[in-house]
């Protein structure tokens, strides 16, 4: 199973996990699932199909833009970490 890899400013919704196994075959399945929890959850995430401006997703460490964006495939080996926001001037 893939694992996506929840920041501390998403845990609220995971039950302060940190790490969550899930069978997904793209980044768009995991992120799906992840959100379907908590609608709240999901407006954090997504601003209609797509993912809201400040939200990045890597793949195994690559931002998944410089890959095939949420269609990128996960494969059972593979991290899907949601990287925390960070404001500032």
């Amino acid at each position: 199973m893939a694992v996506l890899v929840v920041p501390s400013s998403l845990r609220r919704y995971t039950d302060q996990q940190s790490r969550i196994s899930m069978n997904a075959q793209t980044v768009e399945q995991a992120l799906e699932l992840f959100a379907a929890t908590s609608a709240e959850l999901r407006n954090h995430l997504f601003s209609g199909k797509g993912l809201r401006n400040f939200v990045v997703v890597c793949k195994n460490n690559k931002d998944i833009r410089l890959l095939d964006g949420m269609s990128t495939l996960i494969g059972n080996d593979d991290e899907v970490r949601i990287v925390a926001s960070v404001a500032g001037g």
